[in-house]
């Protein structure tokens, strides 16, 4: 398939054709919530760690057809999901951290996200340098390097902190009409870098270049991750040209136009899960709690689709991973 035309399907929208959030939150049922909450007990009491938890152990019987409903929804579909009725008080953080991971197992193969071999990322203003989800204030377009990440909500933020999406073939359509020559250096695409995620026995920079935006075995798939095009200072690789600092930010200005994006706002206990082939998202910027055990926090999840197909190492960033070329492996002592 050629990318030099417009793109066409499902995974192709913009945020004013999801206004009413009818269209894409899903109310769970007090039979779901029951066998959610039957689940937990189960992992809790069983001392089970995170990789021990699989769909038989975190049996959701009255989810199960919607569950395979919504993992098409992401293959093949608009790209994004919403579960929403958990009652927060009802769970810790553990819990509903168990909640995220059972739900997401329903769904792929839940992967490391840094060479920690941390399962669960915590969002939060940890004022951690290099990591989006490690630092607070807003958070240029991006996505994330694999293909479906799960948040839930654990406290939101005081004042702001939405977190829009994007469709990415919908922002490349609009390239194509207004700024082809741009689109042109995107399908070029660009090399790759993040001394937090090689290991230090690889190229810090990849020798190949990953286009923003492509197609894998005919399917349309988007490759953007910024911060990692730039230096670890948060500044323009040397040697950077300056066409290509254009269509980066180009991209960004147009997938934040507000006709592009839905102003997600996620509560607590919430559950998001995104396709980050066909996706790209953002935060906006908020004011955090004065408390310190009351800043805004999210848990991340991060999943492999064993029957997406597979992308290609020249379409990857990633060179150490885990569970099937899924994942970060965890750093060798």
């Amino acid at each position: 398939m050629s990318l030099h035309q417009p793109v066409s399907g499902a995974c192709v929208w913009r945020g004013s054709d999801y206004r009413d959030p009818t269209d894409w939150v899903y109310t769970l049922s007090g039979e779901a919530l029951a066998d959610i909450d039957r689940a937990v007990r189960r992992v809790r009491d069983g001392g089970l760690s995170l990789d021990e938890v699989t769909p038989e152990v975190f049996d959701l019987p009255a989810l199960a057809g919607d569950l395979r409903h919504m993992a098409d929804i992401l293959h093949r579909g608009r790209g994004f999901v919403r579960l929403q009725g958990i009652d927060r008080a009802r769970y810790s953080d553990d819990e509903l951290g168990i909640i995220l991971w059972g739900l997401g197992t329903h769904l792929g193969v839940g992967v490391s996200q840094s060479q920690r071999g941390d399962r669960l990322g915590h969002v939060q203003d940890r004022g951690e340098v290099g990591r989006y989800y490690g630092i607070g204030g807003p958070i240029e377009v991006h996505m994330d390097p694999v293909d479906v990440t799960g948040l839930m909500c654990l406290t939101p933020a005081m004042q702001g902190g939405a977190t829009p999406l994007m469709s990415s073939f919908a922002v490349h359509n609009a390239i194509l009409a207004e700024r082809p020559d741009l689109l042109d250096v995107l399908y070029r695409g660009f090399h790759y870098g993040s001394e937090t995620v090689i290991k230090s026995d690889r190229p810090p920079i990849t020798e190949h270049r990953i286009p923003v935006f492509s197609f894998v075995a005919g399917e349309p798939d988007c490759f953007f991750l910024p911060a990692a095009i730039r230096g670890p200072n948060g500044e323009p690789r040397e040697g950077l040209p300056t066409i290509e600092q254009e269509a980066i930010a180009y991209l960004q200005a147009v997938a934040e136009r507000p006709e592009m994006k839905i102003d997600m706002v996620i509560d607590p206990a919430t559950v998001q899960f995104v396709n980050n082939r066909v996706l790209l998202h953002a935060r906006a910027d908020y004011r955090d709690w004065p408390q310190g055990d009351r800043k805004r926090h999210l848990l991340r999840m991060w999943l492999m689709m064993p029957d997406w197909p597979k992308r290609p190492p020249e379409l990857q960033m990633l060179r150490s991973t885990d569970r099937a070329g899924g994942g970060i492996a965890k750093a060798e002592a």
